[in-house]
């Protein structure tokens, strides 16, 4: 599921809105405040796969990675995605952030190449709530990448926010991220919701993944 406002979904878990290794891992470059929540701006690894802020520099990746269908088809990403709608989101990040309503990152591997866009989200909803939204990029799947970096950001979300309830909103016929869900302890509740962050959101037919902190 990047964070545009993060995605669930092909790979992805409704992120964007509608129109690794790293040697600085974990070291905070700032603090933002708000939603009643406190977290240091940093970069989260487990020495495959590193998550950091976005920065400008990621645009023109970002905007080639979304020209997938596939990340479109699933995710509330404006369609077709120009440059400008990355430009948009890379401004966004930081406003959203300072709010406490959503941390972005983009997921890169040792090399410093694209894998994808994770985000927690929504944070302004609930006490201690938040939702991952995230995409990962064509040639990054079926390697992991997803659930390392749900992993991650939800243990993360937990110890840094204090998060005690994540959600996923996955359609139901999006298997992939229904797997990425279940591999990372999240479970099918009996909710059924609209599709998050659309103009058109349709009938409640998403499927609700939870994780409760212990």
């Amino acid at each position: 599921m990047f964070a545009e406002r993060p995605l669930t979904g092909a790979s992805a878990c409704s992120l964007h809105q509608t129109r690794g290794g790293d040697p600085d891992a974990g070291r905070a470059s700032g603090e933002s405040t708000g939603a009643g929540h406190t977290w240091r701006v940093t970069t989260i690894s487990d020495g495959v796969i590193t998550l950091r802020p976005p920065r400008e520099d990621d645009i023109d990746a970002i905007h080639a990675a979304c020209q997938d269908p596939e990340i479109q088809r699933w995710t509330a990403l404006p369609s077709p995605y120009h440059r400008d709608d990355a430009v948009s989101y890379a401004e966004r990040v930081a406003t959203e952030r300072e709010s406490g309503r959503t941390a972005s990152f983009v997921c890169v591997d040792d090399k410093g190449r694209m894998l994808g866009s994770f985000a927690v989200m929504e944070m302004d909803k609930a006490p201690r709530y938040g939702e991952i939204g995230y995409w990962v990029a064509a040639e990054a799947r079926r390697r992991g990448v997803a659930s390392r970096a749900v992993a991650l950001l939800r243990d993360w979300a937990a110890a840094e926010l204090g998060l005690q309830l994540i959600e996923l909103i996955i359609h139901p016929d999006n298997a992939p991220s229904r797997r990425v869900a279940e591999r990372t302890g999240f479970r099918e509740t009996s909710e059924l919701r609209p599709a998050p962050r659309r103009e058109d959101p349709g009938p409640p037919n998403h499927a609700v993944y939870a994780w409760r902190a212990a």
